[in-house]
């Protein structure tokens, strides 16, 4: 990847100050959510993880009792003070299944042809969780049953029940999965055990939740408004993991605030064959939106027992990025996983390696929002290639220009500075997003006036070029309204270049110590031997001819420069060969 950060360069993170493991700057665009749980759910394989990657903690609440999302979300917070980072919490809420009921003996056997009764009144020899189905079913419907190992085939619907035929030999246990792909399952979207723990969640002050088995915009908004009315702002993750699910993306996704390739249960109610073609249409339908993907399931499954994962996986994981999703997920790799924390780091390299050969990755057709705060996003991307700039930074109140800028898809990392820990959090999930939390209060922050903080947080150092993207405190929504080029370090002044970019220390011809010679005439003076500087800085105009002379020599020339201040012998100074800036 153009302009990444170097891997053989340390970050300047307190994560080295713990002296538990060797921590290196994630060069990585593409961001990874980690399931926690025994084993990952410890200091000492989470700070292994921050350092390999780590972008956001999901938590399955399948899995959990009360009480534990404050838990982890304490931990989380107490590592995110000690080493500097902004790592977020997902909480996945289980949402209602649709299951089967219990057997004679806890199983039950079916050969093919073979027929059973579904009685309305629990009285067949298969009951389901949710009577209400029994409604929306239909003749020749098809079931699936056990995550799809036994297909069953409604053959007849009667008042006392549905007829049922096996089109699998196979068996059933007790409350075994239920689905019914291109049926919309009157199921509700949250359980009274899933309402509990988004109260937990809100409470914890968790960054996002994902909503399972999404069958249409209205199950997304239903949950926004449970949200608000619990007093929380969090994002949502819609899970596209059923038939209508996945016809219905593209209303769903205008929605969400990221969508989410479930491919367990979407395995499940498409063909198996189906999948990946499918995995590409959810992320296309999302990314022309401007919506953030999550690719899951099975990324890395070897891992759970492996040190190292297979030749399909890793080309599964290429595939997704290559997709243009903004993030990967691993569950029981890093949940249950003996080596969660070497899953995080193969996701990790095999991003920085897929994403280093540049590939091409589309732009939305169309964004959701403020279209002048879009097109100044497009504008910081191309202007970034042109001249080749280290970094976009984006000052930004609500996240939504981190959101755009990380649609438009730079190939230079995107430092959103922003004045809230909570928003660094869930922006640290857009792709190429690095969260800056500067401690401004509600006050605007001068982003020229930030660059030095910038430099001192971040791994731009003096004279590397960014593009600013900011707006006027007087927009309510959507304010990014200008894009300017900046070079970090303090502006000592500007004049008309010839020459390359360079540092050097500053003398005058009385000093006489240094290579930038500055110089208040029009004139080189005697004795100074050109061979020996790297730049001469003239206060005033010069002459084409002496300028062309001293260029001839590889020499930068700045000429008719205007000063911000003064500056003095043995002054280390920086000079954009590109724009003329001086800083130092």
């Amino acid at each position: 990847m153009a302009h990444a950060i170097s891997d053989a360069r340390k970050c300047q993170s307190p994560l080295s100050k713990l002296n538990i493991y060797t921590i290196y700057c994630t060069v990585a665009s593409t961001k990874i959510v980690a399931t926690i749980g025994p084993s990952s759910f410890q200091r000492g394989a989470l700070i292994s993880m921050y350092g390999n990657g780590l972008s956001t903690v999901r938590i399955n609440t399948a899995h959990i009792t009360p009480g534990y999302i404050g838990k982890v979300a304490g931990l989380v917070s107490q590592l995110n003070s000690e080493t500097g980072k902004h790592v977020g919490i997902m909480v996945d809420l289980k949402g209602p299944e649709l299951r089967t009921g219990q057997f004679p003996g806890g199983q039950l056997n079916v050969v093919t042809g073979q027929q059973f009764k579904v009685g309305i009144n629990n009285d067949g020899t298969i009951t389901f969780s949710h009577p209400e189905i029994y409604d929306i079913l239909t003749q020749k419907d098809l079931i699936l049953l056990s995550d799809g190992k036994v297909r069953m085939r409604v053959v007849s619907k009667s008042e006392d029940g549905l007829v049922l035929e096996s089109m699998d030999d196979g068996s059933l246990r007790d409350r075994s999965r239920v689905n019914v792909p291109g049926r919309f399952l009157p199921l509700g979207n949250l359980t009274d055990r899933d309402i509990s723990y988004l109260k937990e969640g809100i409470q914890a002050k968790v960054d996002m939740f994902a909503l399972s088995f999404v069958q249409r915009k209205e199950d997304v908004e239903e949950l926004q408004e449970i949200i608000m009315k619990e007093g929380g702002d969090q994002f949502i993750v819609s899970k596209i993991e059923t038939k209508n699910g996945f016809q219905n993306i593209r209303d769903i996704a205008k929605v969400s605030d990221f969508i989410m390739v479930a491919r367990g249960d979407l395995g499940v109610e498409l063909p198996l064959k189906e999948v990946a073609i499918a995995q590409k249409k959810i992320i296309e339908e999302s990314h022309m939106q401007g919506v953030p993907t999550i690719v899951a399931t099975q990324m890395l499954e070897s891992m759970v027992k492996s040190s190292s994962p297979t030749r399909a996986e890793v080309s599964d994981v290429t595939n997704a990025i290559m997709d243009n999703t903004d993030a990967l997920m691993l569950s029981e790799e890093s949940s249950i996983g003996e080596y969660p924390d070497l899953a995080v780091k193969y996701l990790k390299d095999i991003a920085e390696y897929v994403e280093s050969k540049n590939v091409h990755l589309v732009e939305p057709e169309e964004f959701l929002g403020n279209q002048v705060a879009y097109s100044i996003a497009r504008a910081a991307k191309m202007i970034s290639m042109e001249i080749n700039a280290d970094a976009i930074l984006a000052f930004t109140k609500t996240g939504n220009t981190a959101k755009m800028l990380a649609a438009v898809r730079p190939r230079v990392p995107i430092i959103a500075t922003v004045t809230s820990e909570r928003l660094a959090r869930k922006l640290n999930l857009y792709r190429g997003v690095e969260p800056l939390v500067i401690d401004g209060g509600n006050e605007d922050i001068d982003p020229v006036e930030a660059l030095s903080y910038v430099e001192k947080e971040t791994f731009l150092k003096r004279g590397d070029r960014v593009i600013i993207t900011s707006g006027a405190p007087y927009f309510l929504f959507g304010g990014t309204n200008e894009v300017r080029v900046a070079t970090v370090g303090n502006f000592v002044g500007r004049g008309y270049p010839a020459g390359k970019s360079l540092t050097g220390k500053a003398f005058t011809e009385k000093s006489g110590k240094g290579d930038i010679l500055v110089l208040d005439t029009q004139e080189m003076p005697a004795g100074i031997k050109l061979e020996k500087l790297k730049a001469v800085i003239f206060i005033p105009n010069i002459s084409t001819k002496l300028k062309e002379s001293i260029r001839e020599k590889g020499v930068t020339v700045l000429s008719n420069t205007r000063l911000s201040g003064h500056i003095n012998p043995g002054d280390i100074l920086h000079i954009d060969g590109s724009t003329g800036v001086i800083t130092q």
